[in-house]
């Protein structure tokens, strides 16, 4: 067990690591505030949907696996079993056996599917331009997508 005195418990609540991590998480909460409000609101759809069926709609044939859409999603495999089943109700998506494997099971995107993407891409888009591309400038882009990158790529462990 690890004894703080009041102080320094006051000196590690003040480290700057941890304000500077926080910074990054309120802007990560806020902007998937404002952009799960948008897609809400405008288009009857959750941001994790609308991100399921973006990722499946830019896979080749229009499909992977319920694992790597899991794992990519950072998804349980209960959680992508849900997530799938409301849009399969939607009509979004069906499921499809793989042919050489008979345990696997993908989720394909239908032409449904990829209208409603379509349809949602506008307000996205411009929802990204507003709220996180014009808080920038073309040399912190830059910047921070590589180290994003390097973050999410890094952050293997859950």
């Amino acid at each position: 067990m690890i004894f703080m005195t009041i102080e320094t418990t006051k000196s590690t609540l003040n480290d700057e690591r941890i304000s500077e991590f926080g910074l990054f998480v309120e802007a990560s909460r806020r902007l998937t505030h404002i952009m799960e409000s948008s897609l809400r609101n405008q288009h009857g759809i959750t941001s994790v949907e609308f991100e399921a069926m973006l990722r499946l709609g830019r896979s080749p044939e229009r499909h992977m696996s319920m694992t790597q859409l899991a794992d990519e999603m950072v998804l349980t495999s209960g959680g992508i079993t849900r997530l799938i089943d409301r849009l399969i109700e939607a009509e979004h998506v069906i499921r499809v056996s793989c042919p050489s494997d008979r345990r696997v099971q993908w989720a394909h995107l239908t032409d449904a599917g990829v209208e409603k993407v379509a349809t949602i891409l506008e307000t996205h888009l411009a929802d990204l331009d507003r709220h996180f591309f014009s808080a920038m400038s073309a040399e912190e882009k830059a910047t921070l997508l590589p180290v994003l990158d390097r973050l999410r790529a890094g952050c293997t462990e859950i």
